[in-house]
């Protein structure tokens, strides 16, 4: 764990310094924008819960969620630019699983929601289409771009809600929960980023990015569950505007 550590702030001091360097030597054109969109994510391994008579062991499924946040992008060559993107992403799955309580049988629809303050170190590699002058105007111009990196994340709020239903007397049974649950995971979460996207404009553009994530940190708490040990992974699609 102290090794991931100190991979993960030396990748990010290395960011960082990248980062002032394209500033010194491009200030002018440091661009700024937001950005918004949906994500489908999911976790390796079971999710685990205990809350006196109930113990619950369940397999993970896809679960929706959002991101969106603020972008800084800096150039470092024609084709090649460095991108922070500070922003807040709601990752999670989805459980419909059976469970036992004092010799009955349970069926649970549910899900967990984590509430992560992320930030994605990215480096972009950019088509360069050639440059166009209309009526001694810049024409916009549409390009593509891949995109890899790391990302860094905070946990702000974990919650595990649904609604269990069962008949253990033989009369149908249906309630609905919501448990705290911040204490099964750690506080950070660290990973890799890859996608591709396309965007258009000229001083200031629009685009669309498809990604995915995945943890290469085990997010769960040691201290509350030995073999909880899940993992972060998705897809996020969002559209932004820079300027």
């Amino acid at each position: 764990m102290n090794r991931i550590r100190y991979i993960i702030y030396t990748t990010l001091f290395a960011f960082l310094l990248t980062l002032h360097a394209t500033n010194e030597a491009y200030a002018q054109k440091v661009e700024f924008g937001v950005s918004a969109g949906l994500n489908v994510s999911t976790h390796l391994k079971n999710f685990q819960f205990e809350d006196g008579d109930i113990q619950i062991n369940f397999s993970p499924e896809a679960s929706m969620g959002f991101n969106g946040g603020l972008i800084v992008r800096a150039p470092i060559s024609q084709s090649v630019r460095f991108q922070a993107e500070p922003s807040v992403i709601m990752l999670g799955a989805k459980y419909n699983d059976n469970f036992e309580l004092r010799g009955f049988d349970f069926q649970s629809d549910s899900k967990t929601d984590l509430l992560y303050l992320q930030l994605p170190l990215l480096i972009q590699i950019s088509t360069t289409p050639p440059k166009r002058v209309v009526y001694g105007r810049q024409r916009a111009e549409t390009t593509y771009h891949l995109t890899g990196g790391v990302y860094g994340g905070y946990l702000l709020n974990a919650k595990f809600s649904g609604t269990n239903s069962g008949a253990p007397i033989g009369i149908q049974f249906e309630g609905d929960f919501s448990e705290d649950v911040m204490n099964q995971y750690k506080p950070y979460d660290g990973g890799l980023i890859f996608g591709g996207g396309v965007e258009h404009g000229n001083r200031s553009k629009i685009g669309l990015e498809v990604r995915a994530l995945f943890s290469v940190i085990d997010s769960g708490n040691r201290d509350t569950f030995e073999t909880f040990k899940p993992q972060n992974m998705g897809v996020t699609i969002a559209v932004y505007y820079v300027i």
